[in-house]
């Protein structure tokens, strides 16, 4: 019998948690063929991207940490929600570059929009805990 990570439990439970509710997705790290990449980026890569940076934590995560100065902040808590709220935005077409704390949230939001949006979707791996430990200096949420 085979041992799992924390991580791949989790993972294994968001692919089926999406399975259940007809999300399809494709695991293809790397391959660049997927609705989605899952990839470390510094704060100065994402702008240069011209992406839409949208922090999907909750608010007191926000306040807790601060955030990335001129990201959108949107808790992710369902795709239809979420893109209620920032689907008018993407309309010109742009990156949609989402961060969590970890990288977690954001790769199981990345898969729930895949296929949603024509938007080519970017999850921060590593989240804003990689961002400040790369000594990016967070703003106070507003």
């Amino acid at each position: 019998m085979s041992t799992f990570t924390k991580r791949q439990v989790l993972g294994l439970g968001a692919a089926a948690l999406a399975g259940a509710v007809g999300i399809g997705y494709a695991i293809t790290a790397g391959s660049g063929t997927a609705g989605f990449e899952h990839t470390v980026l510094s704060v100065d890569e994402m702008k240069q991207t011209g992406g839409l940076i949208v922090d999907i934590r909750t608010p007191p995560e926000w306040a807790e940490t601060g955030v990335i100065d001129g990201a959108q902040l949107v808790t992710f808590t369902d795709p239809a929600r979420f893109l209620a709220k920032v689907g008018p935005t993407l309309a010109d077409g742009r990156d949609l570059i989402l961060v969590c704390r970890s990288g977690s949230r954001s790769e199981a939001a990345a898969r729930a929009l895949e296929g949603r949006i024509p938007n080519r979707i970017i999850s921060v791996a590593g989240g804003m805990g990689k961002v400040i430990a790369g000594g990016y200096q967070t703003v106070a949420p507003s």
